[in-house]
């Protein structure tokens, strides 16, 4: 009795990590990081979106004095997906230009904004399967890298989610949300 309570406690004690790895979210389903590639499009055109629909008299709004204007929250959305998935990569966040010119203007923004996106979209392309669903350190916890990238998404969505208010304070709409990639016929 005892030596199989013992058999039992091990089995229970080795399969332990591989739940966690899969209650952590490690464990992929087929086909996810093409899923992931076609969100940083989607989320790339919806910032591009945004950014395109604010006149350019408002591009320095902001709703209170402590915030961010709404070019520095296009750029924070922005900057924060290549910040991310240079992270995930084990990378040197890139460097996107000189922020007293794109945070001033709206073609030097949507340059940047594209540069964010095609940054995170080779980061995400340019990892091995390996790397992909391997572990990095990631605001102090091992983090899958997938997971990292899909925090920075997660992130795109919240800040220019913070900017709806900044388009209805000023009588407009916001570009409408787009949860599926457009489908081309």
């Amino acid at each position: 009795m005892r030596r199989a309570l013992l058999v039992l406690c091990a089995a229970l004690w080795a399969a332990t990590p591989a739940a966690a790895q899969r209650a952590n979210g490690a464990a992929l389903p087929a086909g996810y990081r093409q899923v992931q590639l076609a969100d940083l499009e989607r989320e790339r055109g919806m910032t591009l979106a945004m950014l395109d629909s604010m006149p350019e008299r408002l591009i320095h709004f902001k709703p209170v004095p402590e915030v961010r204007d709404f070019m520095q929250q296009i750029a924070h959305a922005a900057l924060f997906v290549a910040d991310f998935s240079a992270h995930a990569k084990g990378e040197r966040t890139p460097t996107m230009g000189d922020s007293t010119i794109y945070l001033n203007a709206r073609a030097p923004m949507r340059t940047v904004v594209n540069r964010a996106y095609d940054y995170a979209v080779r980061a995400v392309r340019g990892m091995s399967d390996a790397d992909y669903t391997g572990a990095v350190m990631f605001f102090g916890a091992p983090t899958p890298r997938w997971k990292v990238v899909a925090a920075a998404l997660e992130h795109s969505v919240w800040t220019r989610g913070e900017l709806v208010g900044y388009f209805r304070l000023n009588g407009m709409a916001p570009p409408a949300f787009e949860l599926f990639p457009r489908r081309r016929m």
